[in-house]
């Protein structure tokens, strides 16, 4: 007894769409975290800024901010406050 699978094959038309999708989502996720970076050094400067212009060694964000990340929006928020802390 032979089983064919032909229905199970992808035609080389939809692997390339296939790839051009995920080349697509690549780029995609790239310019984000470009925009993301670009936003993190905007608010570490802002914030050192703040920092400086009130005295505070030690301006944090409020603390539901990033409530909406779940767990991870505590750890998000400390992180923040690391990086605008490290070099000041």
């Amino acid at each position: 007894m032979t089983l064919q699978i032909d229905s199970l094959a992808i035609s080389t038309d939809e692997a390339q769409t296939h790839e051009l999708e995920i080349d697509q989502l690549h780029e995609q996720v790239a310019t984000l975290d470009a925009d993301i970076l670009s936003a993190i050094e905007h608010r570490t400067e802002l914030v050192r800024r703040l920092a400086a212009a009130t005295d505070n060694a030690a301006i944090t964000t409020p603390s539901t901010t990033f409530d909406d990340l779940g767990s991870d929006g505590s750890a998000f928020s400390r992180m923040l406050a690391r990086i605008a802390s490290a070099t000041r």
